[in-house]
């Protein structure tokens, strides 16, 4: 079996200065991080060595707070870690890309870069309006990020990574963690992802053999047509109802037998008489449409930045977020009436202008101490 990363070293000047060029991205100018980035770069990479070579973390507990999803009102437990363990999960991810790239499936949106709700949106697209499709499945498992088995999730680490250092960093912050892996930390999006990987390679090898009644001829038939994960929601699309029933039902004992996952009850559904509801969008046969929630909300932002006599830059950033639902969906008529496309224009041009006025104001200091 091929093993990864073995020509890394995750403690090398480049790799750690890759890592902090990537975390250091946007938040040079945050406050949170502010403690962070007063340390020069080679005291935060001789504590990073320190602490992998010493094989002990020294950092802050993780503090948490609950919010609650304003679409569908479900309370999430987030986790803030200090800027040290954040910079830590940039040193793993740089360092696991070719883990990722090899093991995470085409279909497996979320967190990958040129795969997310655009990527899903295209596919789901299609499937829908290929008549020839005619049944879909959505599964939805339960509480997935604090019920992630860390037994499962670090054998399969140490049977698919050969680099002892970043095997242990990677498990010593995981076991940081309340429970499970941390919604917030920005590694366990990615881990997150590879930890269904096995399960969806899985699904779209199900299948059957078929005799031919005329000839005899045995073949093998696909029990499911398409299969697409966006993080732990997942969709089945395909042509027979029998085939995707038994599909879905191996693939709920497969991942309550090896990841330990169950999932929340499902029907299969007919795609002629309810419509595909997923990554912000309902899909029907002949039109797609935004997720109702989501556009009550994209109207409300949409009606105050018309009535403000000048835009907040908060409005206009709203305004620009919740454009790329209006540009791709069945809403000529609402973007005709409110001039979305004018606002959105004047939007780019408030945030721009909000933007370089923060980049003078961060380049003043340096060029006065300069002169």
């Amino acid at each position: 079996m091929k093993r990864y990363c073995k020509e890394v070293d995750i403690l090398s000047g480049e790799h750690l200065h890759e890592a902090y060029e990537a975390f250091a991205r946007g938040k040079r100018s945050r406050e949170e991080f502010a403690a962070f980035f007063e340390k020069s770069e080679e005291e935060v990479f001789a504590k990073v060595r320190s602490m992998v070579e010493g094989r002990r973390l020294d950092l802050p507990e993780i503090t948490y707070f609950e919010r609650i999803e304003p679409t569908n009102g479900k309370r999430r437990t987030i986790g803030r870690e200090c800027g040290m363990q954040q910079f830590l999960d940039y040193v793993c991810v740089v360092a696991l890309e070719p883990l990722f790239g090899a093991k995470v499936g085409y279909h497996q949106c979320a967190s990958v870069r040129g795969k997310g709700q655009k990527h899903a949106r295209r596919y789901i697209e299609r499937w829908v309006r290929n008549p020839s499709m005619r049944y879909y499945v959505k599964i939805d498992i339960n509480k997935y990020y604090p019920n992630v088995d860390r037994r499962a999730l670090f054998a399969m680490l140490e049977r698919d990574v050969a680099n002892e250092d970043l095997v242990w960093l990677v498990e010593a912050l995981v076991s940081t963690h309340d429970r499970g892996i941390n919604i917030g930390s920005y590694l366990s999006q990615f881990l997150a992802n590879y930890y269904l990987s096995g399960a969806f390679r899985y699904a779209c090898g199900l299948s059957r053999e078929r005799r031919s009644r005329r000839t005899g001829e045995v073949s093998r038939q696909k029990l499911v047509d398409h299969v697409l994960t966006y993080m732990d929601d997942w969709i089945f699309v395909a042509r027979d109802k029998a085939n995707l029933k038994s599909a879905v039902r191996k693939v709920e004992r497969y991942l309550s037998k090896v990841l330990s996952a169950t999932i929340k009850p499902w029907k299969v559904r007919r795609i002629d008489c309810e419509p595909v509801d997923m990554v912000g969008y309902v899909f029907r046969r002949d039109r797609t449409t935004i997720r109702p929630a989501i556009f009550l909300r994209a109207r409300r932002a949409i009606m105050r930045a018309n009535r403000s006599r000048c835009v907040l830059p908060h409005q206009a950033a709203r305004v620009i977020a919740y454009w790329g639902y209006f540009k791709v969906t069945a809403c000529r008529g609402f973007r005709d009436k409110h001039r979305l496309g004018a606002l959105v224009a004047e939007c780019r041009r408030i945030v721009a202008a909000c933007a370089r006025r923060e980049m003078r104001h961060a380049e003043g200091p340096q060029l006065g101490a300069v002169a």
